[in-house]
């Protein structure tokens, strides 16, 4: 009976040890969580281990939460969502309103760096209402500085202020990192209202405490804010300073976001201070971190393959570091009790051994699955490199079905008395694409820029052009204003059935002609029109200031895109004569934007007018030839910045 009664105290022991080791890795996680993410996230993920052992979930939504912020900091957003998600249903249903608007909190910061400003705002305002009910002050403190953020991004410069106001009143309940979040954002409200000196103040004050604490993430963040007020400041050198140490000090702790916001700052930098050539290949480094952020799926399962190895070795360092602390205690307890009584040395060692055998067990459980998961890496790092392939192979037969959907050149060859098409993709498959379709003695003719290149320039191309396709062959819509108004109602009808409201559409140039009738209407690009009366036929040169005054006749569009915006209004139609052996150029932004020349600049619309002007000596068909062979001389070794389209005509 004794003896039943000592196992029972055993078990009884162990289990409340074990828990308490759970709850004492999640302590710890938040403890070095702004020093060290990285370790913060290896605890968690130990402790969620240990519970699941256990078969405890009573920490089920202390784990979820503490791994989304780690999610969260390194911008793998679908993770940080599904961890959220747990966490939500796990306190609601507990009733835990002081969990739950840490919860909602976390979710506003994912929902803002998204671009979800709108909804991030009310779950805000959410938290606000939680500590306020519950008289959370602590948690409060961040929830208004974190809905000051909101009012900044909405560019409500007042509301900000007020609720600043309101953190300022808590003053006497500030942590030492609650000064951080107070001073930072004091200087991005000065930087608001453009009071560039205040802002140097406060967001010096926000960087001493950032290191103080050693607050990895804030810091970067603050680098990046002190070279933008220097920047506006027009201190163009402390404002490169700050840059790249912002810069360096991100890519040093892994911060994947923070990166990328010193890399924009940089840029912006280097543009003001002339220097484009370097600023565009720092703007290589950010397209790299960018797609990181922004199309983390394929990188996101590298990671995991990779993170998995990583993460259990790390345990295992962990859980050989508390064997050889048991075993420490072990003897000084050993030597404490030397002189108890029998029964109480006979009970403590049993204990010890028991826990001893559990984490050598354990420990051989461990290698075990580290050698597993080894084996996985090796054999999905394979399987990997066939996905690759195989996706190479899907990009060039969407390549195939896409080059399909585009007008046949014999489409323009008996239409125009002349024509050329400059189309050359900035990857395998475009986001730019042409059009054009026939009504009767009407010729409808467009050049559309979608949102992106690549594959989600593609997709949205696809989409653009079906709706063409519909507005005018399907409704016999020949009205170029309402065929964009008609576009732009289903491009933003199919985005909108997508819950996360999708911000892509496409900027577009189109026409038609009818006999010597020109009727034009635009999305953010333009039409220009070329007459002969420019070119002087003996020295085969044109004067820029010829051009300009009646060899170019440049329509300029609506300022607006095909897609959602803050302020839509119907498309204009504007109507136009036109005179045999005119010249008709529509294009997308690509080759006016592409980065070359001896300094490395864009080459800018200005100078592309003076390109085409030089060349109306030329027939139509060698023109196109020309301006593609001076398009790759220009780019030279540089990368292709965008999709590139142009469409020359004659009439």
């Amino acid at each position: 009976m004794s003896r039943l009664i000592l196992l029972f105290v055993i078990i009884i022991s162990f289990s409340a040890f074990s828990q308490g080791e759970v709850e004492d890795k999640l302590r710890k996680a938040d403890l070095v969580y702004n020093e060290n993410p990285a370790e913060s996230f290896s605890l968690c993920e130990s402790a969620e281990r240990e519970a699941k052992e256990l078969n405890n979930t009573e920490f089920d939504g202390n784990i979820a939460l503490c791994k989304a912020r780690y999610y969260l900091l390194i911008s793998m957003y679908d993770a940080c969502s599904r961890e959220l998600n747990k966490a939500t249903l796990f306190f609601e249903k507990r009733e835990d309103k002081v969990n739950l608007a840490s919860v909602y909190n976390l979710k506003q910061n994912m929902l803002s760096k998204i671009g979800e400003i709108e909804e991030a705002h009310q779950f805000m305002l959410k938290v606000v209402e939680i500590d306020r009910e519950t008289n959370n002050t602590d948690h409060l403190i961040g929830a208004l500085n974190n809905l000051s953020l909101d009012y900044k991004r909405m560019n409500q410069a007042d509301s900000m202020k007020q609720v600043l106001l309101q953190v300022e009143e808590l003053e006497p309940y500030f942590e030492p990192t609650d000064y951080l979040y107070y001073n930072q954002n004091w200087g991005l409200y000065y930087i608001l209202i453009k009071d560039y000196d205040k802002a140097v103040d406060f967001i010096d004050k926000a960087l001493k405490v950032a290191e103080e604490e050693k607050m990895t993430d804030s810091k970067a963040t603050n680098l990046a804010t002190m070279s933008k007020v220097y920047r506006l400041k027009g201190n163009y050198e402390q404002a490169l300073t700050f840059a790249e140490d912002a810069y360096a000090f991100s890519q040093e702790h892994n911060l994947i976001y923070e990166t990328s916001e010193a890399l924009v700052e940089w840029i912006a930098v280097l543009e003001k201070t002339g220097n484009y050539k370097e600023a565009f290949e720092v703007q290589k480094k950010w397209i790299r971190i960018d797609n990181q952020i922004n199309d983390l799926e394929r990188i996101q399962k590298v990671k995991a393959i990779e993170g998995q190895l990583e993460l259990a070795q790390k345990e295992k360092k962990i859980v050989e570091g508390e064997v050889a602390l048991k075993e420490s205690k072990l003897n000084n307890q050993k030597a404490q009790t030397r002189n108890a009584w029998l029964s109480g040395v006979i009970v403590l060692i049993i204990v010890l051994l028991g826990y001893t055998a559990f984490i050598y067990l354990r420990t051989r459980k461990l290698n075990t699955t580290i050698q597993q998961q080894k084996t996985e890496v090796e054999t999905k790092s394979l399987k990997l490199e066939e996905a690759l392939n195989s996706i190479n192979d899907s990009l060039e037969y969407s390549k195939l079905i896409q080059s399909s959907m585009l007008p046949a050149n014999n489409e323009f060859v008996q239409t125009f008395n002349g024509h050329f098409i400059l189309y050359q993709p900035r990857d395998i498959v475009s986001g730019d694409f042409y059009w054009i379709h026939k009504e009767g003695d009407t010729t409808i003719l467009a050049v559309g820029d979608c949102t992106g290149h690549g594959v989600p320039g593609a997709m949205v191309s696809m989409v653009c052009h079906e709706a063409l396709n519909k507005v005018v062959v399907e409704h016999k819509e020949l009205e170029p204003g309402k065929i964009l108004d008609g576009v732009r109602d289903i491009v933003t009808a199919t985005f909108k059935r997508n819950s996360d409201n999708i911000s892509d559409g496409m900027d577009i140039c189109l026409i038609t002609i009818k006999d010597a009738e020109l009727k034009y209407a635009g999305a953010n690009n333009a039409l220009w029109i070329f007459r002969e009366n420019a070119i002087d036929p003996e020295t085969e040169n044109i004067q820029f200031s010829a051009f300009r005054k009646c060899g170019l006749i440049e329509i300029k569009p609506d300022k607006q895109p095909i897609g959602f915006y803050h302020q839509t209004k119907p498309f204009t139609t504007i109507s136009f004569n036109l005179m045999k052996n005119d010249r008709l150029y529509l294009f997308s932004d690509g080759y006016a934007d592409q980065f070359g020349g001896d300094k490395g600049k864009k080459l800018k619309a200005s100078n592309m007018k003076e390109l085409f002007a030089k060349s109306q000596v030329l027939d139509i068909e060698e023109q196109g030839k020309h301006l593609k062979d001076v398009f790759k001389e220009w780019k030279g070794e540089l990368e292709q910045l965008d999709d590139v389209c142009v469409v020359g005509i004659r009439i």
